[in-house]
């Protein structure tokens, strides 16, 4: 059996995993008894190396979700100082451990981290090439200075750092995007690190945040071209960035929500709330966790209507805030029931830009995502250069519900 439906699960969806094949399939044949045994009701047992046909016409129109594997990290404001920068060291450690020959790249808003600045130094010389994007309210402090006057302000050369006055690829906005890539180096090739943390003790200490951590070549490549273009420091069109075969998912701003629609809203408007898996979802319902520094303006308001309407058509919601919640959003959210609570606990805050989802997306039921990244729910968000970025399987969803656990408990009610 396991020889079959591996064969299957090759021709059918290459690079699918076959656990997720199967699960998709179990629950659209036969419910949630196909998991505990082998048996097909209507279509027999798999059994040997022969699969029914109508078995393999059930996979191949199948649309199981990808899982893009890699990991993910949180700080924790409220523990001591090793909880707190916990982000900040394991990406100094993947700098320092960039190959001579490997190029780093860094985009960041608020970059004032000195033993970031001196992991990118020590990794430049030793041979690599670093490239860094900040944002200019960073540009007058001391790591950023200090790392201008060593590798130069030429993009054309192989290191540089580049300010951007206002958004690198728009003409307004700020450069708010956060990534880091390696080429190579000990903690692997093709390495990407994306989250909500900026590169200051204020973010470690008071705020929390997550770092996602993944190596892999299609990843790496599109955030390099990301990074080549913020570089570019001009006005750009609409950056449209393809799915990966491994199944992650970009999305860039700026851009203006009319000619392709705003992203957020469109995936809000996909989101089922009932018919999950068993590898997705709570009991049947669909689970939506928003963890979000900033929501408001009319866009936010437009996002709460919407994440309202999914609360009442029976999905799982609960939502965590920072800073920025708008009093207009607020009221959406509570007067619709969605369970919603301030993060802050003595100062300390969410600073995720994130959604959950595990249940029903589309024509998948067996949907287990995160976005994550720098991209508020916000008007400004759409001026920024921002970067949202979603990455997929069950592991980093109950890694990031156990976080979003975490902080639901210290928040203040």
């Amino acid at each position: 059996m396991a020889f079959a439906a591996q064969s299957l699960s090759e021709r059918a969806h290459p690079g699918v995993p076959m656990s997720t094949l199967l699960a998709t399939l179990g629950t659209a044949l036969a419910g949630p008894a196909l998991l505990l045994g082998g048996t097909y009701p209507g279509y027999g047992t798999l059994a040997g190396p022969t699969v029914p046909a109508t078995v393999e016409a059930a996979v191949a129109a199948s649309d199981p979700a990808p899982e893009t594997g890699g990991a993910v990290r949180f700080n924790d404001p409220s523990g001591g100082r090793s909880r707190q920068f916990t982000l900040v060291r394991r990406i100094d450690r993947a700098i320092r451990g960039a190959d001579a020959g490997a190029t780093v790249r860094l985009a960041a808003y608020s970059f004032a981290m000195p033993s970031t600045a001196q992991a990118l130094l020590a990794a430049h010389a030793r041979g690599a090439q670093v490239q860094v994007v900040v944002d200019d309210h960073s540009s007058h402090w001391g790591a950023v200075r200090r790392l201008r006057d060593r590798l130069g302000t030429d993009t054309s050369a192989a290191s540089f750092v580049k300010v951007c006055r206002l958004s690198c690829r728009g003409g307004r906005g700020n450069q708010h995007a956060k990534f880091v890539t390696v080429s190579s180096g000990s903690m692997g090739d093709d390495l990407v690190m994306v989250g909500s943390l900026n590169l200051t003790n204020f973010s470690s200490q008071r705020q929390w945040n997550d770092l996602y951590v993944a190596s892999d070549r299609g990843a790496h490549d599109q955030l390099v071209d990301v990074f080549r273009r913020l570089a570019d420091d001009r006005p750009q069109g609409r950056l449209a960035v393809r799915e990966t075969s491994k199944g992650f998912e970009t999305d860039l701003a700026p851009y203006t929500t009319g000619a392709g629609g705003d992203p957020i809203k469109r995936r809000l408007d996909r989101v089922r709330c009932q018919g999950t898996s068993l590898l997705s979802g709570r009991n049947g319902r669909t689970v939506v966790r928003v963890a979000m520094h900033a929501w408001n303006g009319d866009r936010g308001i437009d996002l709460a209507r919407r994440v309202a309407r999914l609360h009442r058509r029976g999905c799982d919601v609960k939502v965590l805030y920072g800073v920025g919640m708008g009093r207009a959003v607020a009221t959406i959210l509570r007067t619709s029931g969605v369970p919603v609570r301030d993060s802050n606990n003595n100062g300390r805050r969410v600073h995720h830009k994130v959604m959950v989802l595990s249940g029903v997306l589309g024509s998948q039921i067996d949907a287990n995502y995160v976005w994550t990244g720098s991209h508020n729910w916000s008007d400004r968000s759409l001026r920024n250069d921002e970067i949202m970025f979603r990455i997929a399987g069950r592991h980093l969803v109950q890694a990031y519900l156990a976080n979003f656990r975490t902080m639901w408990r210290a928040a203040a009610r």
